[in-house]
Order: structure tokens, then C-alpha cells, then sequence
């Protein structure tokens, strides 16, 4: 009767991990492992018998019937500094029995009385030993566990130099071959992996070591010239600090051209195999173990057993190309990475990253989130220098992102994408740049987002204008405004931040609002020193600062659709913020709005109404007719000489992935697809265009709250989907009918909703329909998104090749 998951956890963390303490003398630790390890039991039929094999002290274990002309040279795993005959003799035993062949259980020097070379040194001695015995080298497969799997790979290298003929192959579980535990998944499954830690690991390293590199071939096989070595089995868990040395090796072995496997096994943790008969993945680890090991004695190619392990995948990652180099692209790679997808590129058409916060640089940029919401939850910056982060912050910490997580050989800056289509018979997205240049990939992900295209709507008149126009997003350094009469079209986000940043340096501002929004006051201050210190080394006060700011928003978003009687709250506190800043009867009229709070977007500021009262501002509530050689003529028809006119004009939010050309299967166009209004299931995923993603795509958009966390969502759908097409191959289709009535909910419940009450605002397309907005809670999102269900799909899993 096997243990529930969460007991089988527990139990591990009990009596694995948590003795793994520096404080912890290690003869006490030791002690504590073998007393421990009677949890594998030795199964019926077993014999074991000391041995001695090249003078290394060891154990014979067979079960009844085993064949005898054949052999396993096991090496233990504990990290170079624990693990004995004691601890390995139950897996070992149960390995025997599966496999119906002695194994041969050698009692290593360990760390740190007898640091590197003495363990191989030792499991060289235990080898040759064996084959003195009279049993031949290919009827030998050398197995180990996390520190012994590392050690059978140094043992590996020197016999292919010289030391030696070599065995049949290798089985290596849940593997340490990285001394220096610079893998992505060490942060990946820090918490995830109830076996074992990265400190531990680092402290035995060390022990280990003695004073060679742990970058070393023989201490790091990772970084080894792999050619010409034997076959090898790779068994690892998905929750393995570890998973990385196995996913990476496994990568570069097939590229030296070795024969490799490589199964993984959903959800395990570091040594789940020792919980044989405990838990089912362990047993069925145990039987994929014993199959790879028939297939290594008989010659059978180890790469053909990509897929068919009970909860195995194939060897290759897929690569993947994704477009845009903002918040969305960079993270959606940071999460591949940990994941252990190497093979990514990243294009972007500018000549840096940063999205929206490149081309954003007009005075007074910032954002309209809190700093500790408007980043990633993985890669935290205590050091912000204000609540509301400007520009220039924001891009500098999407910079730092790059480089800690290497992401620079990634980047393909300066590359346009112009189109792409899907080719049926590799099952490969051809990605064409303006260069044209063609880049293939298995996968491809948009993440252009919503608000990356200005909407540079012709004004009457513009061709004639004489002075300088520009739109805030193309800002133009070049003009000086010092003493000019500038004009701003648009009231929007961009507004008003531009004009309290502007107004003490011009003659005269002229602000034209077609339609006054509500603004509410947005508390914003720098952060003290000793709040930037308390966030640096008391994560938990960051933490909840972040918690208080999500909660707040996500409050709000009930004031759009599901209990409007919340908008009465920002109702109440844009009016008081009127009355406040603003005493001049007429412009007040002029500012209030005549549109239901959040049908268009709820601006923030602490000083926008206050700089319209400045007597060189004006409000200009009529809107804009037509520009003249000298200025802005108004819709009533009054001309205001202008030197400089600013649009602020917003962006083309509903043309997603315009102008790049999207073709599916059988060429279909995507842009005709989304001609009548763009949607997609989740946002993310097209009916016809398999093995596209989009993020930041159609109902995504957030009313209130902070996009990055709406991105994380995506990001850990798209890895969970990039995960299954690693394991299984093929493709991943969304089946028509679940995105058609996933766009059926959306539109049913936005009908409902502020934003379809009759203003004029950016996030319905020209037939009226909704296509940016999410009508919910982002934590409905993050449910939904959790992890992509199959059956969503169309079935296409190992139908081909990744």
C-alpha cells in the first residue's frame, strides 16, 4: 500500500534533507542516514555478501536467479562526504531484484578525511577489480545516485583515456554533475525538492574538492568532452534541485553523439527512488531502471526509448523563439531557462530591450503601478528608489534581469520579424526578419503586448504643421521646449505625467481633451533608507507590502464588472481630489467626466489637476479639428499658436500582432482570422496555429492591477505547455470549439461590464467588441492558468517528432 504524496514528502524532509545541517557534526549525520535508510527495505531472496574488489571494501547482492555472467558496479550517492554500504544496500538490493543481475555495491573514500581524487580513485580500483573477476567489461553496467552518478562519469572519462576497457553503459540517477550548482533549477525547485539543498551542496563541495577547480571535468562532468563514452541512462525528478546536471548533460551528450535517454518523472523529488514500494513513481523508476538496463546489455539504441518510459520524455528540448524583449519576453525566458529549456532566442527590432520602458522616455515617466507589484515575483529589488518606480528604474532593472540570468547570448537585438508560418511536415514555425533572414523553431511566442504601437491617427492639417510633432512614445530629446508654446493632444496616461513635468519649463501648455477621465491620487514618496534596508534583509516586509498592494487592486477590479458598488470608493476619491487641487468652477465642469468610473482607464496622479490651475495652462475641452501652419485650430474653431505639438494619442491596442504576417496550418492568415475581433483561448493559444503562444494577447488586459503578475500566469502555462511538448513530442493545437466558447464566456461576461457602457475608450475594436480586457479577479486567471489541461487540445502529443 503505497503513502500519500504528502506523507512521502514529509517523511523525506524529516529524514533526508533536514539532517543536512552545517551545524550538524557530519559523524552525527552519517550516523543519522544509516539509521535511516532501514526505510528501503531488503527484499525476500536477497543475499548479501561482503566482498573485496581491488581492495575496496564491498557488498554482493543478488537475488534468487540472477544471472551471474552479468554485473552492476553501484557507486552511492551522499554528496561526496556521507552515504555508505549501510545507507545504498536497500536500493541496491531492489535494483538487483529488478534487474535480475548481482549488484556490486563499493564502499568509497569519502570527503572531507579523503577529498578528490580518493573516491575515484577508489570506484576506479572497485571496477577493475570486477573485471579481474572473470566477468566481462560489456556484460558490466556502472550505476550511481547523485554524488555516485557524477563519480561514475569521472570513472568513465578515465577509463575512455586509458585506465581501462570499457562497461556495457552507465545508469545514473538523479546525477550531481555540476560541482559549482549553477543550474537553473537550484533556484527552479528550491523549495520544490524536499530532499536535498543547495547549501548542503555547496559545503560538501567544497569538502570534495580539496583545492582542484569543482569546474573540472572529473568533479564537474558537466563541463567534460562526452565523446566517445559508452551509453547512459539518465533518471531525474522534475522537482530536483538537481534537474538541470540531468536535462544539460543529456543535451550535450546527444551532441557528442552518445547513445542517451533521459526520463523524468513528474513532481519527484532528489533520491524518490529510495522510497521503493512507498510511493508508485519510485516503483516505476525502479522497472523504467531494469528495462534501460536490458537494453544497454543488448544493444538496443537508448535514444528509441524517448517517450516510452511510463513518465519518462524525449531527449531534445524544444527551441523556441520568442518575440519582444519587454517584461513579457524577458520573463517568459527567465522561466524557460529554470526550467531547463536552453534552446531560445529572444528577437526584438529594437536596439534594446525593455519594451514599453524604452520607448517611454517623455518627461515625467513612470509607472502607475507600486514598484514591489510592477516586478517579477521570482527576482525581487528591495533597492527601488520610489513607491511608483519611473522610467529609467524600470528599465535599468530589466537590464539587470538580462544579465543575472544570462540572457544576453539569447537576445537577437535589431531583428524585425516580418512574418511567420507554420510548416506541417517538420511541424517548425519559419520565422522571416525585414532582414530577411529565416529562423526556424519548434515553438514561438509573441510578446509584443498591447501597447507597443503608437496611434499616429492622421490630424487634418499635420502635413502643414511647421514646427516639431511627435508622439510621447517617439519622444524627441532633440526639440527644446524651454520658453515655447507647446500643445498636447489627448488626455490619457501619458498627459498627465507629461504636463505636470513640462509646465514650469514652457511659455505657454495647451491641453486638448476630447473626454475628461477620472484621476485619483496616487501616493507616491521615495522609500527611506532604512525601509530599503529592512526590505533587503527582512524579505517578509517586502513581501507584505507587495501583498497589500495586490490586494488593493485586486479589490478595485470588482468596481468593473462583478460589484460596481466598489467604484463608488474611486468615484468618491476622484472628487475629492477635484475639489482639492481644483477651484475654478469652469475648469472643474470641464474636468469632471461624463462616463461611468473605469470605462475608460482610471488615471493616477498627484498633481495633474493642480497643474491645469497654473496660468500658462490651459484646458482645451473641445477637441482638435485640424492642425494650421502655427498651431492647433480647436473643434469650435479657435486657432492657439503652438511651437511644439505632442500627441498623446495612445496606442493601436486591438491589432495584436500587427503588422508581422501569422500563417497557420495550410497557410491561414491570422490576421484574417482575427478580422472580425481578436481572440484567443486564454489569451494565449489559436485554433490553427499550433505551437503558438501569445502573451499579453486578446481579454488579458487588466482594469486595475499590475500586468506582470498576469504575465507570470503565462509564463507558467507556456512553460508547463513547452514542458509537455519536451517530454512527448508532437504538437499542441487548441481545439476550436474550447477557444470559441472560451471567447463565448468573455464576451457574455464583458457585456456586463463598465467598459461596455457607452464611452469611447481603447479597449473595443471597431465592431464593439472587447478584445483586450479580463473581465475577472487575477487570481481566476492564475487558476485557470495553472497548468494546461490536455484535453483542451487537440490530440497531437507524440504524433511527431519535436
Amino acid at each position: 500500500m503505497y503513502l500519500p504524496r504528502s506523507l512521502a514528502k514529509l517523511v523525506t524532509l524529516l529524514f533526508q534533507r533536514a539532517p543536512h545541517q552545517s551545524w550538524i557534526p557530519l559523524g552525527a549525520q552519517r550516523r543519522f542516514q544509516d539509521t535511516a535508510a532501514r526505510i528501503t527495505r531488503l527484499p525476500s531472496g536477497v543475499t548479501v555478501t561482503p566482498e573485496d574488489l581491488g581492495g575496496i571494501s564491498s557488498d554482493r547482492i543478488a537475488g534468487e536467479g540472477a544471472d551471474h555472467d552479468r554485473a552492476i558496479l553501484f557507486l552511492h550517492g551522499g554528496a561526496y562526504t556521507g552515504g555508505s554500504l549501510r545507507t545504498h544496500r536497500g536500493i541496491a538490493a531492489q535494483i538487483a531484484v529488478a534487474a535480475g543481475v548481482p549488484v556490486h555495491l563499493a564502499d568509497y573514500r569519502l570527503a572531507p578525511e579523503n577529498p578528490h581524487p580518493a573516491a575515484i580513485e577508489d570506484a576506479l580500483a572497485a571496477y577493475r577489480g570486477l573485471v579481474d573477476s572473470g566477468i566481462d567489461a560489456k556484460s558490466i553496467v556502472v550505476a550511481g545516485d547523485s554524488a555516485g552518478a557524477g563519480l561514475s562519469l569521472a570513472l568513465a572519462q578515465r577509463l575512455r583515456d586509458g585506465d581501462g576497457p570499457h562497461p556495457a553503459g552507465y545508469a545514473l540517477i538523479d546525477g550531481w554533475f555540476d560541482l559549482t550548482c549553477s543550474g537553473a533549477s537550484m533556484e527552479l525547485n528550491r523549495r520544490r525538492d524536499v530532499g536535498l539543498t543547495r547549501a548542503h551542496l555547496l559545503e560538501t563541495a567544497d569538502q570534495y574538492r580539496g583545492g582542484a577547480d569543482p569546474s573540472a571535468p572529473e568533479l564537474s562532468p558537466i563541463n567534460a568532452d562526452l565523446a566517445g563514452l559508452p551509453p547512459f541512462y539518465l533518471q531525474v525528478g522534475t522537482h530536483e534541485i538537481l534537474l538541470s546536471d540531468s536535462e544539460l548533460l543529456a543535451e550535450r551528450a546527444r551532441l557528442a553523439g552518445v547513445d542517451v535517454a533521459l526520463s523524468r518523472y513528474e513532481e519527484m523529488w532528489h533520491d524518490f527512488q529510495l522510497a521503493v514500494d512507498l510511493v508508485p513513481e519510485a516503483d516505476r523508476a525502479l522497472a523504467d531502471l531494469a528495462a534501460a538496463l536490458d537494453d544497454i546489455w543488448a544493444g538496443r539504441s537508448l535514444t528509441e526509448r524517448i517517450g516510452t518510459s511510463a513518465n519518462g520524455g524525449p531527449l531534445r528540448s524544444p527551441s523556441v523563439a520568442i518575440i519582444g524583449a519587454g517584461f513579457g519576453g524577458i520573463g517568459l525566458a527567465i522561466t524557460l531557462k529554470k526550467a531547463g529549456i536552453e534552446s531560445l532566442t529572444i528577437l526584438e527590432k529594437a536596439e534594446g530591450i525593455g519594451g514599453v520602458w524604452r520607448d517611454n522616455t517623455y518627461p515625467g515617466a513612470a509607472c502607475d503601478v507600486p514598484s514591489q507589484l510592477y516586478s517579477f515575483s521570482f527576482e525581487p529589488n528591495p533597492n527601488w528608489s520610489r513607491r511608483y518606480s519611473p522610467q529609467p528604474e524600470i528599465l535599468e532593472y530589466l537590464e539587470g534581469c538580462i544579465d543575472r540570468y544570462g540572457l544576453r547570448p539569447n537576445l537577437r537585438l535589431g531583428t524585425e520579424v516580418a512574418r511567420a508560418a507554420f510548416d506541417e511536415e517538420p511541424a517548425k514555425w519559419r520565422i522571416e526578419t525585414e532582414a530577411g533572414e529565416t529562423i526556424e523553431a519548434d515553438v514561438l511566442v509573441s510578446a509584443c503586448g498591447q501597447l507597443n504601437r503608437p496611434a499616429l491617427t492622421r490630424i487634418p492639417g499635420a502635413e502643414r504643421f511647421e514646427g516639431s510633432s511627435f508622439h510621447t512614445a517617439r519622444w524627441d530629446h532633440d526639440v527644446e521646449l524651454e520658453g515655447k508654446r507647446v500643445a498636447v493632444i489627448g488626455t490619457g496616461a501619458s498627459t498627465i505625467q507629461v504636463v505636470p513635468a513640462i509646465a514650469d519649463r514652457v511659455a505657454q501648455l495647451d491641453v486638448y481633451q476630447r473626454s475628461a477621465p477620472y484621476v485619483i491620487p496616487k501616493k507616491d514618496r521615495p522609500y527611506r533608507e532604512w525601509e530599503k534596508r529592512l526590505f533587503r534583509w527582512f524579505p517578509p516586509a517586502r513581501l507584505l507590502a507587495r501583498f497589500n498592494q495586490w490586494l488593493f487592486f485586486e479589490i478595485f477590479i470588482a468596481a468593473f464588472n462583478q460589484i460596481r458598488a466598489v467604484g463608488k470608493l474611486g468615484l468618491r476619491m476622484s472628487e475629492k481630489l477635484l475639489d482639492e487641487q481644483v477651484s475654478d468652477p469652469e475648469l472643474k465642469r470641464a474636468l469632471t467626466p461624463d462616463h461611468v468610473l473605469g470605462c475608460k482607464r482610471v488615471l493616477i496622479s498627484p498633481d495633474y489637476y493642480s497643474t491645469l490651475e497654473r496660468p500658462n495652462v490651459e484646458l482645451v475641452s473641445t477637441g482638435v479639428r485640424e492642425l494650421s501652419e502655427s498651431g492647433v485650430v480647436a473643434e469650435d474653431g479657435t486657432e492657439r499658436p503652438a511651437d511644439v505639438v505632442v500627441l498623446s494619442t495612445g496606442f493601436e491596442s486591438t491589432r495584436f500582432l500587427a503588422p508581422m504576417e501569422i500563417r497557420g496550418r495550410d497557410g491561414l492568415d491570422l490576421n484574417e482570422v482575427w478580422r472580425e475581433g481578436a481572440n484567443a483561448y486564454l489569451g494565449m493559444t489559436v485554433a490553427g496555429f499550433p505551437n503558438l503562444f501569445v502573451m499579453y494577447g486578446p481579454n488579458t488586459n487588466l482594469g486595475s492591477g499590475s500586468i506582470i503578475f498576469q504575465l507570470e500566469s503565462q509564463m507558467t502555462y507556456i512553460a508547463d505547455a513547452i514542458e509537455r511538448l519536451r517530454r512527448s513530442g508532437g504538437l499542441l493545437a487548441v481545439r476550436p470549439e474550447v477557444q470559441q466558447s472560451f471567447d463565448s464566456e468573455m464576451q457574455s461576461r464583458l457585456s456586463t461590464s463598465v467598459w461596455q457602457t457607452g464611452c469611447n475608450n481603447w479597449y473595443l475594436d471597431e465592431q464593439g467588441r472587447n478584445t483586450n480586457n479580463w473581465p475577472g479577479f487575477t487570481l481566476e486567471y492564475r487558476r485557470r492558468t495553472k497548468r494546461l489541461d490536455p484535453a483542451d487540445y487537440e490530440d497531437q502529443l507524440k504524433t511527431s517528432g519535436v
